[in-house]
């Protein structure tokens, strides 16, 4: 029997193991989809909104309460002493009993307070919403975030490509020059000046991989794993569809950004508050129902007898200092404050989906020069490597122009990758939420 507790029990841990293992591993490539989902769903940002989510739900439940009658049991002993009496010749009557007991159940109810929890439960509700939405703003930094991650690690991998290829073609022209010198028809000097290029070369992929290192760390600490977990991204850096129209684009922007609504949300909490504030010195009614047991009454005091009480209460204020007047000045002048912070955030707004459209004008129409570089750049060294093959130019003639076609390759694909991150930051502009 204790050998089966035992077995329980290191079969229990290992299965939490695997599940804590599974929450921080990655199975299979990292596309953009699956990056964007585990960096929703390992964020501590999005729990801790969540909880407070959770906390504006139990603030409504709290003001609802107040829709209901408040009743509470009471149960009281005393002892008095000395007892009043009355004495009549030589009879005495005792006023009290020595021994006093009370036990009842009561109930307060209030009638009619004209509006006020209404009010207070739904300035209560704002605040959910308000809550709600501060999960919806960090989804929607987080998921831009992790773009932004996601297609650097693909550039600076692909930029490692292009580097390969060029130490690749380096290595092959060391082996030609050396064959040359060999042969008599080159110099140490060109063999010299070869390995130098090639030495460059190493070293500008030792800081691409570096690069590459540092941005995986970083994604895979926005999505919650491991530093030690393997990361393979798939994807491409491919050009994305996407309208500049500005009229349009704005309307979307006013329409879909989290800031706005957030920001609206905030108006629409001020006016409930001002609501409140006004209706704070409104009278209340309130009804009374209480019933129990209870000594000391006539004839038989120390007998307990059944006893009830209902009543109506009202309280009207009549002086509180100006309370009322000063409270809803002060929220009338927090929402003028908001109203202006919202007129300040759609000239942002309006900015940032300006300067986004620049960018991405700019960055489609530098395609086609660095297409066309990458073209000249191939053709040129065709040329030099004909020419060099026939003595015509020289060793570093013909390294200029396979490092000039490297360079145009890597601008080529840099406007690529700007026309995706000028795309995405347009979308971020505008609100659109990532799925």
């Amino acid at each position: 029997m204790k050998t089966n507790i035992i077995i329980i029990i290191i079969v229990s841990l290992l299965s939490l193991t695997d599940k804590a293992y599974s929450q921080n591993s990655l199975t299979g490539n990292l596309t953009l989809q699956k990056a964007i989902r585990l960096t929703l769903k390992n964020q501590p940002l999005i729990k801790q909104a969540e909880d407070e989510v959770e906390a504006a739900e139990a603030k409504i439940k709290f003001q609802k309460s107040f829709y209901y009658p408040d009743i509470e049991a009471n149960l009281s002993y005393s002892r008095i002493g000395p007892v009043p009496t009355i004495e009549f010749g030589k009879l005495s009557l005792n006023l009290f009993p020595a021994n006093n007991y009370d036990a009842y159940v009561g109930a307060m109810y209030n009638i009619f307070d004209f509006g006020k929890k209404k009010a207070l439960l739904n300035l209560t509700k704002t605040f959910k919403l308000t809550a709600s939405e501060k999960i919806n703003f960090i989804k929607y930094n987080l998921s831009y975030e992790t773009v932004k991650l996601f297609y650097t690690i693909l550039f600076v991998e692909k930029s490692l490509d292009v580097k390969n290829q060029q130490i690749n073609t380096l290595n092959s022209h060391l082996e030609i020059t050396q064959k040359k010198v060999e042969s008599g028809t080159a110099t140490d000097f060109d063999v010299l000046t070869t390995k130098v290029r090639v030495a460059s070369a190493e070293n500008g992929k030792a800081d691409i991989e570096n690069s590459i290192n540092k941005e995986k760390i970083a994604l895979k600490s926005l999505m919650g794993l491991s530093s030690n977990t393997p990361l393979k991204i798939q994807g491409n850096l491919s050009l994305i569809k996407q309208s500049i129209n500005l009229d349009s684009l704005m309307a979307l922007a006013f329409n879909q950004r989290e800031e706005i609504k957030m920001a609206l949300d905030a108006n629409n909490s001020l006016k409930m508050q001002k609501q409140v504030a006004s209706l704070s010195d409104m009278p209340t009614l309130n009804a009374l129902v209480n019933y129990g047991l209870k000594n000391g009454y006539m004839p038989n005091l120390n007998a307990l007898r059944g006893n009830w009480i209902v009543g109506i209460s009202a309280n009207i204020p009549i002086f509180n200092g100006n309370r009322k007047e000063a409270q809803v000045q002060e929220v009338q002048a927090n929402l003028n404050a908001n109203n202006e912070q919202i007129a300040t955030l759609k000239r942002k707004i309006k900015i940032e989906v300006e300067q986004a459209i620049s960018e991405l004008k700019t960055s489609r129409s530098q395609l086609s020069t660095a297409k066309l570089q990458v073209e000249q750049a191939k053709q040129a060294l065709r040329r030099a490597r004909s020419s060099y093959k026939n003595g015509v130019i020289t060793n570093l003639d013909l390294l200029d122009a396979e490092t000039s076609l490297a360079e145009a390759q890597f601008s080529h694909l840099r406007v690529i990758y700007q026309n995706v991150i000028n795309t995405y930051s347009l979308r971020e502009a505008v609100g659109d939420v990532l799925n």
